[in-house]
């Protein structure tokens, strides 16, 4: 019996804004990196790519709990976190590439191809990670379609990344362009949603080191996530950053 999925809108709204916001705290760590003095440059490295990694998954999380199927469903916690990781080390080729002293047409290209893989691993690895009473089924356009979206998005961001690397834009911009590369990256999470059906099976789901995640744990998943990427923000005003050869001036 195939089962008919729904999605709960107020979750994918929620999963739009989480977007959003960990867009636009990477592009305001953009100017705190590419400025950043050699002996805090991989601090602020390691800590962007964890913030911003923890967006984009949360964001993946949570619109993977707004799409509803009328059984129960488990999710392996090894292979959740797994797809946590491949969040951060997309998000820290991201930064690592756009905050570069100089960036060239191969840095954007091979950059966008790892980011793109990243992406693409942290949601195919999430999606893994389900069990339940049910098989599933794979429309082999919308997966293509999905990594093509991924690429673009990759490409698209480092391109808007890259003008905030002076700190000379505004936050209206910044804004704006975070807008932007949120729906892009939930475009690509819902495109690849849309690529996978299921159908109902008798056997009960392995739940060996697996848990139902209630709406309680999703809560804590985002305000955890809302508290990380805030962090950022009220660090990077309390500790403005300063172009290190200005300040040997």
């Amino acid at each position: 019996m195939h089962l008919q999925a729904t999605f709960d809108f107020r979750l994918v709204v929620l999963s739009i804004v989480i977007a959003i916001c960990a867009s636009y705290a990477a592009l305001d760590l953009v100017e705190r990196i590419t400025l950043a003095g050699s002996s805090s440059r991989l601090g602020w490295l390691t800590g962007g790519a964890i913030a911003m990694g923890t967006g984009i998954w949360s964001m993946h999380f949570t619109g993977m709990l707004a799409y509803h199927l009328p059984v129960e469903v488990y999710y392996h916690i090894p292979t959740v976190l797994l797809s946590l990781l491949l969040a951060i080390a997309a998000s820290f080729v991201a930064l690592f590439v756009v905050c570069r002293p100089r960036i060239g047409a191969l840095h954007v290209i091979a950059g966008s191809v790892l980011i793109a893989a990243g992406i693409c691993g942290m949601h195919y690895t999430g999606m893994d990670a389900m069990r339940l009473a049910a098989m599933h089924h794979w429309d082999l356009s919308f997966v293509l379609l999905s990594i093509l979206i991924a690429l673009v998005v990759s490409l698209a961001a480092l391109g808007l990344a890259s003008l905030f690397r002076t700190g000379e834009r505004d936050n209206v911009l910044k804004a704006m362009c975070a807008t932007i590369m949120g729906f892009a990256v939930c475009s690509m999470h819902y495109t690849a949603m849309f690529a996978v059906s299921y159908t109902a099976m008798t056997e009960t789901p392995d739940v060996t080191n697996a848990m139902s995640i209630s709406v309680v744990a999703n809560t804590a998943i985002v305000a955890v996530t809302f508290v990380v990427l805030g962090s950022v923000f009220l660090f990077q005003r309390w500790f403005p950053a300063q172009d290190p050869a200005r300040s040997e001036a």
